[in-house]
């Protein structure tokens, strides 16, 4: 499929394309079920396993089986130890374990250490960006496995950008204190917020390198960080579509054989959203249920020369 050394990770981002959900604000591709979403169990059932076909990880379950147990903070769970009540992250060194973050309009982000072999995945609303989460996910990963926070490369998924999201005032003044490009317009009645860039800086403070993270500010990098709200054909997106919005993840895995699903990178079909990829751009787009690539540490990176790796992408496309 792709020449290069033997696969590292494998990850993507799912999309609302080629599900079975019929409730307007759900349809189609809906990953997530519970009282107030009006989507049957079965129905979100059936969406995971399309999902994992076309990226490739059936029949392995995303883990955990309804997503992070989320709470708009910044606990992190280390597969291992006891699962806390509530969490937004999660960090493993295991293959063949899927881990998702759920986002619809949250960023969700993805983790690697191509050197450690460690993965995580985290989930970043504006309140957990500012309580950390993501740093306090690379933490778990250098607390729990060794790694060390230069060899560990970030993905920011699809999430609402500064175009749309707005705040309070009094909310926005703590995004300015990270740096005042944050908000763009802070006297606003309610000013725009940037919460890609402040978890890029958060992140670059606590030692993980700038060309380590893929987000939309990477120069010379396609996109993978679109805008939720603003691709409603792609996307769910809280901001958009009210109290009844879907949820689509980031999934993130080390391949230890277990898996005997599609292909990724695989034409699958619908419209995809190319994936990041540790040490340079891998992978096709694997079609409606998710954009997918194959994590790669090519030659001279970390598994060579301890050298730090970074995410590139692919394509946006339609296949």
């Amino acid at each position: 499929m792709f020449s290069g050394p033997p696969d590292v990770f494998a990850h993507g981002f799912s999309t609302r394309r080629a599900g079975v959900s019929e409730v307007p604000t759900l349809s189609a591709m809906n990953l997530f079920s519970s009282r107030s979403r009006r989507d049957p169990v079965a129905v979100v059932t059936e969406n995971r396993r399309r999902l994992a076909l076309h990226a490739g990880f059936h029949p392995l379950p995303l883990r955990p089986g309804q997503g992070i147990k989320v709470d708009h903070a910044n606990a992190v769970w280390v597969l291992g130890n006891p699962e806390p009540e509530r969490y937004d992250a999660m960090v493993t060194d295991r293959t063949d374990v899927v881990l998702a973050a759920p986002g619809a309009d949250c960023m969700p982000v993805l983790f690697t250490d191509p050197v450690r072999r460690v993965v995580g995945v985290a989930h970043a609303g504006w309140k957990g960006t500012l309580l950390g989460v993501a740093m306090e996910t690379v933490k778990a990963m250098v607390g729990g496995f060794g790694c060390r926070v230069g060899d560990v490369a970030v993905a920011v998924g699809p999430s609402v950008g500064p175009c749309c999201f707005t705040l309070d005032r009094a909310e926005a003044r703590a995004f300015s204190r990270i740096h005042p490009d944050c908000v763009p317009d802070p006297d606003s009645p309610r000013p725009h917020v940037d919460i890609r860039l402040a978890n890029r800086l958060l992140l670059q403070r606590g030692g993980v390198l700038p060309e380590n993270i893929h987000d939309d500010a990477s120069p010379g990098r396609r996109a993978v960080t679109l805008c939720t709200s603003c691709n409603p054909q792609l996307f769910f997106s809280h901001v958009r579509d009210g109290a009844h919005f879907g949820t689509q993840v980031g999934f993130l895995w080390i391949p230890g054989g277990a898996a005997v699903g599609g292909a990724v990178g695989g034409a699958v079909g619908g419209t995809a959203v190319g994936g990041a990829a540790v040490g340079g751009a891998v992978g096709g787009a694997v079609g409606g249920a998710a954009a997918s690539g194959r994590l790669q540490a090519p030659a001279g990176t970390p598994e060579t020369d301890g050298a730090s790796a970074a995410f590139g992408s692919d394509d946006v496309q339609s296949l």
